[in-house]
């Protein structure tokens, strides 16, 4: 008889089981061929594929709605759900918000009391369920639901949300957004319905991400107030002729300005080939740097100055070329850059040995001086929570040896953090530490450890999101030297050439040329 014991391998929950099991069948179907499938069945696998990818997002849904339920966005260092969704899915924050806004349409929210609540939409929560409609089919349905009158029967929703359901499960998005138009025309044929309630619900106005141009776009709904007084800035800084970026004697300001001469207003009205909307861009942009040159806005925001605060490298400055960052997350071109430091206040950086201006105050203050937050941009420019791409223009002053435990106001142990990741550091095992990091090629950053739930190792993380550049320019020059490397190469002769080569003359070639 064997004295080995037999040891039962750990017991693995269904629900993990099964995702391993999906994993494994994904990757039988990646490796299956498709040489004997014919045109009819090949169609019929491309719909039931996105059949599947469909309700397997709503699965998803479900898991993100795990994650919020047990409050595990904030175990894993994230101030929101959305954020988690962000960060760890890695996803665009318009496909976070999307999947959040059909979570809450689509999911069995809890309660106050902790209960399950039935969907909100419960014909559109079971279409999903089955792979019949998509997200991009969800989001357009809420924006309808979002336009019905609140003042509408509480059942007017769930037909809107049957009929639409039942619409979308043989049209397109944009065909659904054809229906949806139609359907409020139906709820509210007069518009009667429709009151300020709405409209102040529906207002908004936001600014997108930049795009690869740096552009950014903007979105929104004015109330008429807003549109009512929008439209009459608009008619007069907007004006043909006037704040025109592109005519050096273009007027700046409002058209009846009484100290503007009629005659240079016609002139450069006649010189404009601006579209309406390019001229309400220059002129948004006038007023924002009227607004900012008369500091209407105050003179400090978190400590900075209101002021368009600008960080660049001097090789960019030399070369008014490169991308410059500001301290409210903006990149933008140096060129402009400079025009726009041109009506700033000038404060310079310089790392190791920098200016005059009172950076340690050890415990003389406890909160951090504007000298010390400018310092702080230029080192940081941002949140320093791993992954956190909130600019200091959001971010508050943290002392990475708390000033309760006798921590100094000085300039190498304090560091940016936003609000929501500032409020989780803290003393415990569940609350986030701070270190400063003094050696390697992170020296003067600082780390963030977390919590042993979170990584048993706790190992020590850096915030790049703010620095990116800074590795691209260290990819980009690796990239340049080996390229440059393997040119030298290719010229220097090899070893056979050498070889190869004819020995030069000596003996009696030497002795004719030699006039002895």
């Amino acid at each position: 008889m064997s004295g080995s014991v037999t040891v039962d391998p750990p017991s693995v929950p269904l629900l993990v089981a099964k995702y391993r099991q999906l994993l494994s069948v994904v990757d039988e179907i990646a490796a299956a061929p498709s040489r004997d499938v014919d045109d009819v069945q090949v169609a019929d696998l491309a719909r039931m594929n996105e059949k599947i990818v469909r309700a397997l997002t709503y699965q998803g849904l479900k898991r993100l709605q795990s994650v919020n339920d047990r409050g595990l966005f904030r175990k894993a260092g994230h101030s929101t759900l959305h954020r988690f969704v962000m960060s760890e899915l890695r996803v665009t924050r318009g496909d976070a918000s999307s999947r959040l806004k059909a979570l809450e349409a689509a999911g069995e929210m809890l309660s106050m009391q902790g209960e399950k609540l039935p969907p909100k939409c419960p014909a559109a929560a079971e279409a999903l369920a089955s792979g019949a409609i998509g997200l991009t089919h969800m989001d357009v349905m809420l924006k309808v639901r979002d336009k019905i009158p609140h003042k509408s029967a509480p059942e007017v929703y769930d037909v809107v949300d049957a009929w639409m359901t039942d619409n979308a499960r043989t049209s397109t998005p944009t065909e659904l957004e054809v229906c949806g138009r139609e359907v409020l025309a139906r709820v509210d044929p007069d518009g009667t319905l429709t009151d300020d309630t709405d409209r102040k619900r529906n207002r908004g106005l936001s600014d997108g991400d930049q795009g690869l141009d740096m552009m950014a776009k903007i979105t929104g709904n004015l109330d008429p107030q807003t549109l009512a007084l929008f439209r009459t800035v608009m008619d007069v800084w907007a004006a043909p002729g006037m704040n025109n970026p592109d005519d050096p004697n273009s007027p700046v300001g409002a058209v009846d300005d009484p100290s503007i001469d009629a005659v240079v207003i016609e002139a450069a009205a006649a010189r404009d080939s601006r579209s309406r909307a390019q001229r309400q861009h220059d002129a948004f942009k006038a007023i924002l740097k009227t607004i900012l040159e008369y500091k209407l806005l105050g003179t400090s925001h978190r400590g900075l100055p209101v002021q368009v605060i600008i960080t660049m490298t001097k090789q960019q400055l030399d070369e008014a070329a490169g991308i410059a960052h500001t301290a409210s997350g903006v990149d933008v071109p140096v060129k402009d850059a400079l025009e726009l430091a041109a009506r700033s206040d000038k404060s310079l950086a310089v790392f190791a040995n920098h200016s005059a201006d009172v950076l340690y105050f050890a415990r003389a203050k406890r909160t951090a001086q504007q000298g010390q937050r400018l310092a702080l941009f230029a080192k940081d420019r941002g949140c320093t929570s791993p992954g956190c791409r909130n600019p200091i223009s959001w971010s508050e002053i943290h002392h990475t040896t708390a000033w309760a435990d006798g921590g100094l106001t000085d300039i190498d142990v304090l560091a940016p953090a936003c609000p929501p990741h500032h409020k989780m550091i803290g003393p415990g095992e569940d609350q986030w530490q701070t270190v400063m990091v003094t050696d390697g090629p992170d020296a003067g950053r600082v780390a963030w450890i977390p919590p042993k739930y979170i990584d048993p190792e706790q190992q020590p993380r850096i915030n790049r999101a703010h620095h990116v550049d800074v590795a691209v320019e260290a990819t980009w020059q690796h990239v340049i030297n080996e390229r440059q490397a393997a040119l030298d190469e290719r010229e220097r002769p090899t070893e056979s050439q050498q070889l190869d080569a004819p020995p030069p003359e000596v003996g009696d070639h030497a002795d004719r040329d030699d006039p002895a």
